[in-house]
This record gives structure tokens, C-alpha cells and sequence, in this order.
């Protein structure tokens, strides 16, 4: 079949070549032709040079060098003789069409469109020119309009699979389902094992929550192709949302079978594993794969959380500090390490080996923050002030070292600075939610720039409208203001997402308390009491409590 097409296009060649010279564009043509078969496009394109040569008009050889362009990932130069095979001749639709791609592929969507309609006026039948003009519409999303595109199609072959699809597609996209629906249906009635429109039916009733009916269609698809890794993954993947995780482990277990090589697969089975508990069988997974791949981060965090999860607490930390720096899991790594050397009672250990850590990998902002907050966790703010000012000599604008530096001189007292940094912060960035809530609250407890104050916690919650933290600071602007009511509408709907804060819950003691509702005050007060865990601030709210009950006598 092949050598019938070269010796078509060979025969379209302009009759006015004289013979040698169209024997010697014929030969070359055909070298070129045959590399370009096996992949090799510079040999190809030095033949059809060769071939246009010895026949500088043939409108067809310029389409074959500059398709061997377009593989090769030269626009540009195939566009330049697509263009000139065109002025040749204005029939040549190969050329019409590649350029169009061309144009579709640099963006230029109405020169794009130009070409396939030429097409169309050359041959109103032709379903290729139809259909790349359909998804050109698709892409702007004129679905309307690439639906009358491809019914002109339906119009001459109404048969034809791939237009019906793209159809379903399209109704789909617009999520009018029930349509869609009947489209994909009717492609599988001409092609029971279309693998498309299986996939997306089986989406569709993934979306409307019939998992029963998804499962049966890509079910379908294994009969067909017990190999297909896709649908066997969506059955997988359905067991995960319905919490059955040994059958979604049976699927994985399946895909494993297909492809050994797929190492995500045997990762999914062990993080099933881990999010039912079973520990050891995660930790075993997870072992095997690091056996054949040492130096995969991502399996070695999965077994420190696993060991983590099963209480191993050493062997979890050694896995933790395996993971290279450089990888995108290490600050997941060294952020769940602080929290395992925090939560464990190890913070000296954690601050020793972090230390070292920091020495060896220098400049490194993860080790440092979390240095910090280990400092932070035994109360030596000062040191742990140290260690971000450091980082930050290096890193003026990190707004993460900055931020927290504001909050550790905040503990120590010094306000002065803490809202300095906090500033600073807001300078590199002006939305940054905390940093907007402390220098607003701040000022509120200050009873200063109240309006101000106002205006930039407002701000923040715009950014994070559920903030408990933030909607304190709100209420507590209110208080300072003396707008009562409007403080214990804030303050309350801030104690019920936080209600373990002492200080939100000494805010709404402070609050009942001038509204006289002397118990309501006197429970969140002695609330307050028992969270806080700072001796000082202790006494302050026994003081209030104490006053509340002189008061009340």
C-alpha cells in the first residue's frame, strides 16, 4: 500500500522536468522517504532538499520536507515552504492542513482556522478538516459552535465514531450528562470496545456518586484488555473512596501483576497498608521498594511515617535524616522530625542533631526554621531569635524566617520588634494574613490605630475567612472600641473553631463580664485557667476572676 501512495505522489509531479532530472528527484525522494520511515529525519530532510533540487516545482515534495520539519520541531521553516507550496499550488490540501496545525500550534487560531476551511471549500467532506476545526473551538470553548462543526460531519457519514465521541465529550464538559450519555452509547453500539467512551461513561457516573454502574463500565474495558492499567486504577481508586481499602488493595495487587515495573502501584498498596493501621505490612512494602531503589525520598518519608505510626521511634528519626536536602520530600521530612523529637521528649536530642545538620548543609531555611521552633518549644527564645537571624542574613526577604523571628520577640517582650519584622514581612508580602492579624491585634491590645487595626484584620480575613485566630482579633478590636455586642458575636463564633485557646476564652470571659452576665464570664475565665499554661498569665486571669466574684457578691 505504501509504495502505491509514493508512486502517486511521484506521478503528481509537474511533467515538465526533463528525464534525468526526474529520475535523480525520484531517487532521492525515495532514500528520503525511506529514512523518514525509520526515524531518521536528518537524512530524510538532506533527500527531499536533494529531490526539490532537481524538481523546484512540485508542490507535494515541499509538503514532505516540511512535515519532516514539523517531527523534527522546526515551525518555522516548515511553515515558510508550506506557504510556498501553497502559492504552487492552492489545491494542495496536505499542505492546508499542515499549516494549519502550524498556526493552531503557535497560537494563531484564525490562520489556523483559514486553512481548514480552505479544505472544507476544496472537498465539503472532508472529516479530518472538520474535526480540526471542531477542537480549535473545543479549546475556546465555543462548544456550540464545534458541535455544529462536527453534526456537518454526521451529515455525509453519520457513522463516523470519533465525531459522535467528541460530541459526548462536549456535553459532557458542559455537564449535561444525560446527553452525553446517549452520544457515548451510541458510539458503543457501533464499537462495543471503545475505550474512550467507556472511560468517560464510567466518569460521569463516578460524578453523579453511582460507583456501581462506573465500576461495570471500566470492568468492561479489563474484558476487553485485561492489561489496561487505566481502568483497573479507576476501580482502585473508587475502593479508596468508599473506605474499602483491601479491596482497593486487591485491584493495585492486580495492576502489580501487569506491570512489575510500576513502582506507584506497590507505593499505593503500602500507604493503604499504613491508613488502616497495619503497620508492619506498610513498613515491609515500603522496605522492598527502597531495597531496588535506595535513593527514592519519596518511599523513604512514606517508611519513617510508617515507623513513626507504629511508635518506632528511632528507627523512624534514622529514616527521616536519610532524606537528601535536596528533594522536594525534606521539608516534609525535617517538619515531621521536629514534631516526632517535640511530641517524643527529645528536644535536646532534636536541637543536637539539627544543629549538625545546619552546620553540614548550610543555608538550608527548613533545618533553620525548624531549629527554631525547637528552641522555641524549651523556651529559649533568644536562641532560637539566633538561629533565624542568622538565616535571614542570607535570605533578607524569606517571609517564613521573618515572620517567625517577629513572633519569638514577640515571647521575649520586645513588641518593638516584633511588629518591625512583621512590617518587614508586609513589604515583601502585603497579603500575608498573620502577619496582617498581629500587627492588627497588636494595636488593639495597645488601644491604638483601632480603625487601622480594623481595617487590616479585615484584610487578613479575607485571605483566611475561618481563621479562629484572626476573628479573635477582630472581636477584640470591637471590645477595645467598646462595641460590646459586636465583640461576643466575633469572640464566640472564634471560641467554637478554637476552644482550647486560653487566651479566646479569657477574650469572652473579658467579654460577659462587662455585659454582666457574671457566670457565663466566670466559666470561661476559669476555662481560660485551666488551658493556659504560662504561670503569669495564670495569675492575671485568677485576678479577673477573683475582681468577677468580689463584684458578684
Amino acid at each position: 500500500m505504501k509504495i502505491y501512495i509514493i508512486l502517486i505522489i511521484i506521478f503528481l509531479m509537474p511533467f515538465y522536468v526533463i528525464a534525468g532530472d526526474y529520475s535523480k528527484s525520484i531517487h532521492h525522494f525515495l532514500k528520503g522517504y525511506r529514512s523518514d520511515l525509520q526515524g531518521d529525519l536528518d537524512e530524510a530532510i538532506e533527500n527531499y532538499r536533494s529531490a526539490l533540487l532537481y524538481n523546484q516545482k512540485s508542490s507535494s515534495l515541499m509538503s514532505e520536507l516540511s512535515f519532516a520539519y514539523i517531527k523534527r520541531g522546526e515551525l518555522n521553516k516548515a511553515e515558510s515552504i508550506l506557504n510556498e507550496a501553497i502559492k504552487l499550488d492552492e489545491s494542495n490540501r496536505n499542505a492546508l492542513i499542515l499549516l494549519g496545525g502550524i498556526y493552531s500550534a503557535k497560537g494563531d487560531i484564525e490562520k489556523a482556522k483559514n486553512m481548514y476551511q480552505k479544505c472544507i471549500v476544496l472537498n465539503t467532506e472532508d472529516t479530518e478538516a472538520y474535526l480540526y476545526l471542531g477542537a480549535i473551538y473545543i479549546n475556546e470553548k465555543q462548544y456550540e459552535e464545534a458541535i455544529r462543526i462536527y453534526k456537518k460531519i454526521l451529515e455525509y457519514d453519520n457513522e463516523n465514531i470519533i465525531t459522535i465521541y467528541y460530541i459526548g465529550r462536549i456535553k459532557a464538559e458542559l455537564k449535561e450528562y444525560t446527553e452525553a450519555k446517549i452520544y457515548y452509547n451510541n458510539v458503543l453500539k457501533l464499537k462495543a470496545n471503545f475505550e474512550p467512551a467507556l472511560l468517560d461513561l464510567g466518569n460521569i457516573f463516578e460524578i453523579e456518586n453511582n460507583f456501581k454502574q462506573a465500576i461495570e463500565y471500566y470492568q468492561t474495558i479489563i474484558v476487553f484488555d485485561p492489561q489496561n492499567k487505566k481502568a483497573r486504577s479507576k476501580i482502585a481508586n473508587i475502593f479508596i473512596k468508599q473506605k474499602q481499602y483491601d479491596k482497593a488493595i486487591n485491584e493495585f495487587e492486580k495492576l502489580s501483576d501487569v506491570d512489575r515495573g510500576d513502582l506507584s502501584v506497590r507505593v499505593k498498596i503500602g500507604l493503604l497498608h499504613l491508613e488502616q493501621g497495619r503497620h508492619d505490612e506498610a513498613i515491609r512494602e515500603f522496605n522492598i521498594l527502597l531495597a531496588s531503589n535506595p535513593k527514592n525520598n519519596a518511599v523513604r518519608l512514606y517508611l519513617a511515617l510508617a515507623l513513626k505510626s507504629k511508635g518506632d521511634i528511632k528507627r523512624a528519626i534514622d529514616e527521616f535524616l536519610k532524606i537528601d536536602p535536596k528533594s522536594d520530600e525534606f521539608q516534609t521530612a525535617i517538619k515531621s522530625l521536629t514534631l516526632l523529637y517535640m511530641k517524643s521528649g527529645l528536644i535536646d536530642e532534636g536541637i543536637k542533631k539539627l544543629s549538625e545538620l545546619a552546620d553540614i548543609i548550610k543555608d538550608n531555611i527548613d533545618i533553620n526554621m525548624m531549629l527554631a521552633t525547637l528552641y522555641e518549644e524549651k523556651d529559649d527564645y533568644k536562641r532560637g531569635i539566633d538561629v533565624l537571624e542568622k538565616a535571614l542574613t542570607n535570605n533578607p526577604k524569606n517571609v517564613e524566617l521573618l515572620y517567625q523571628t517577629g513572633v519569638l520577640y514577640e515571647k521575649i517582650g520586645d513588641t518593638e520588634r516584633a511588629l518591625k519584622y512583621m512590617e518587614d514581612v508586609l513589604e515583601v508580602d502585603p497579603e500575608h494574613a498573620n502577619a496582617l492579624n498581629f500587627i492588627g491585634y497588636s494595636w488593639a491590645d495597645k488601644e491604638v490605630n483601632l480603625d487601622k487595626a480594623e481595617e487590616m484584620i479585615k484584610k487578613a480575613l479575607e485571605k483566611k475567612p475561618d481563621d479562629g485566630y484572626i476573628i479573635d482579633s477582630l472581636g477584640w478590636v470591637y471590645f477595645k472600641r467598646g462595641e460590646y455586642e459586636k465583640a461576643l458575636i466575633e469572640i464566640d463564633k472564634a471560641y467554637q473553631k478554637l476552644p482550647n485557646d486560653p487566651t479566646i476564652a479569657e477574650h469572652l470571659g473579658d467579654v460577659y463580664a462587662i455585659l454582666k452576665n457574671y457566670a457565663k464570664a466566670k466559666e470561661h475565665y476559669e476555662r481560660s485557667i485551666t488551658l493556659e499554661k504560662d504561670n503569669e498569665k495564670k495569675k492575671i486571669i485568677k485576678k479577673k476572676l477573683m475582681e468577677l466574684e468580689e463584684r458578684h457578691k
